[in-house]
């Protein structure tokens, strides 16, 4: 007669039941308890200072959570005068209109922008039959160009570029190389010395490039 070893599903489900941890009540007991006190310390060293500027342990104010607070209280103050409302946040003293009425208008302030050393100027460079030639400006640190330039359709190999002022080492930093017949933009210098442009004409013929240009700088040529 054969024997069956094969356990039953009736002895595997027991098993099975058998070695599911059961937690006493006790035990449920101590962790809810810890799971409050836990949240409870959370409260008072955090929530509590942060949200309300409540801090009884000074933990708060140690961690920078009161800043928190102060800095969410902050409210607008806020003059009415007439038919005007101003709002002006963390502002001790309340803005009239009559100090609104004496502030800069957009244009005074674009006038006061026109420095005496913005200028405008256009030029007309003649880059000679397979000659490379550079036209550059002198320019201080983080002033503002305006530019545009065109051959009227004949195309150049270009770079546009600054040189650092004082510099001995021949670096050089370019802001566009392509090959165009004409280019517009604008450029806030990175350093202060020469930036400019590099045109090569690859052709049998001259090319007459006409630049016009609107910042604060000098003509190096």
């Amino acid at each position: 007669m054969k024997n069956n070893d094969k356990p039953s599903s009736t002895n595997q489900n027991d098993t099975l039941f058998n070695s599911i941890p059961v937690h006493s009540i006790a035990t449920l007991v101590k962790a809810s308890v810890a799971a409050s006190a836990i949240a409870a310390v959370v409260l008072v060293t955090a929530i509590l200072p942060a949200e309300y500027n409540i801090d009884p342990t000074g933990i708060g104010k140690a961690l920078g959570l009161t800043q928190i607070a102060e800095a969410a209280s902050v409210t607008p103050d806020i003059a009415v005068s007439g038919s005007e409302t101003v709002f002006a946040f963390g502002q001790a003293t309340p803005v009239t209109s009559k100090e609104m009425a004496n502030a800069p208008s957009v244009a005074l302030i674009a006038q006061a922008r026109q420095t005496p050393g913005v200028r405008s100027d256009t030029v007309k460079i003649n880059i000679p039959a397979g000659k490379g030639l550079e036209y550059k400006l002198l320019m201080d640190e983080f002033v503002h160009l305006e530019y545009e330039w065109s051959t009227g359709g004949e195309e150049l190999y270009f770079d546009f570029h600054g040189e650092p002022k004082g510099d001995t080492t021949g670096y050089f930093e370019s802001f566009s190389i392509t090959t165009s017949d004409k280019m517009k933009g604008s450029l806030t210098t990175p350093f202060a010395g020469a930036h400019g442009w590099y045109w090569k004409n690859k052709t049998d013929a001259a090319i007459i490039v006409t630049l016009s240009t609107t910042g604060d700088y000098s003509i190096k040529g």
